[in-house]
């Protein structure tokens, strides 16, 4: 185990070393290794182009969201790669929004024929995102969703896909990680840990994604760019942290006192329930507004709030007001 003072690799579920690491144009065989290993069998990655994050109009109030990462197969395939490392409401939706805008705008004006390449959107998830309690997810960390037949499963053409990535579940010690999806999965879940590339790893795809990863062989600008966004993103963090356990702790209060108060007032024992439970959802909005308010000061602009944060657009901008 490294200290955190001499980490040789950098934490790729960091925004900041997913930067380094994916949005860098250099490492693109990288991303290409990544992709082809997560993406369904018969469709595989030959070069990308990197495309611009910022799309516009993709909000309910036509303003622009930037993407963490965007690039294209030279067949005309999108792939958005997205980083979620927080909990956030309808996440699922909004990944299904950005897809959905980013298939549109491939649409060929004046194209009767509806040619239009797929989108597949590849979201790392840190957190737990969706109900897996079924046992048939116990071993399997791919979800992957698109347009389908509910009867027969067919899928008519390639037209937008989600394909979760779900580190939070994974927990295969490395000895265990038969399949490349396993060891992706430990890789980019706990290369920031190690000190070296372990035997089992060492293969020419995971070579290059350690030798991607390795702070030592960043230039001097990358690196100090990378140190600077790793400051910055645990001041957010800290924010984000100390917000929460604000709202938490207000929250429980609240709800304490709500709930006993409204269970007396009815004489039913599920008062105190309700109650706590109005609590701590006040509580966790008010700390989620917290969030947003210095995140704000702080220089970031109010689409990256939102997302961030889950709060509407409109909301992070009632907060200016």
């Amino acid at each position: 185990m490294m200290t955190q003072e001499k980490q040789r690799y950098v934490d790729i579920l960091s925004n900041s070393g997913f930067k380094a690491v994916f949005g860098d144009q250099d490492n693109k065989p990288v991303l290409i290794d990544f992709l082809n290993a997560v993406l369904p069998d018969g469709r595989r990655v030959k070069d990308l182009t990197y495309a611009t994050t910022e799309i516009e109009g993709l909000t309910q109030s036509n303003k622009s969201v930037k993407l963490d990462l965007r690039c294209e197969d030279e067949d005309g395939t999108s792939f958005i790669i997205e980083m979620q490392r927080y909990d956030q409401e309808n996440f699922f939706k909004r990944c299904v929004s950005y897809s959905s805008k980013v298939y549109d705008m491939k649409t060929i004006k004046g194209d009767d024929n509806y040619n239009i390449p797929p989108v597949y959107l590849i979201g790392i998830l840190a957190v737990d995102c969706f109900d897996r309690s079924k046992e048939l997810w116990k071993e399997w960390f791919i979800s992957d969703y698109t347009f389908r037949e509910k009867l027969t499963g067919e899928v008519v053409c390639d037209t937008i896909s989600l394909i979760f990535v779900e580190l939070k579940r994974f927990d295969k010690r490395l000895e265990d990680c038969t399949s490349i999806i396993d060891k992706w999965c430990y890789a980019l879940k706990y290369m920031s840990k190690l000190d070296s590339l372990p035997i089992e790893l060492r293969k020419s795809v995971f070579q290059r994604l350690f030798q991607a990863a390795e702070i030592a062989q960043f230039s001097p600008e990358k690196r100090e760019k990378y140190e600077h966004d790793m400051i910055t993103e645990r001041d957010e963090i800290n924010i984000r942290r100390t917000a929460e356990q604000k709202a938490r702790a207000e929250g429980r209060a609240e709800g304490r006192a709500e709930g006993v108060a409204e269970g007396m007032a009815k004489g039913r024992a599920e008062g105190v329930a309700e109650g706590v439970a109005k609590g701590k959802a006040e509580g966790r909005k008010e700390g989620m507004l917290e969030v947003a308010k210095s995140l704000l000061v702080s220089g970031m602009s109010k689409s990256d709030v939102s997302k961030h944060t889950g709060l509407t657009e409109s909301e992070v901008v009632a907060l200016l007001g």
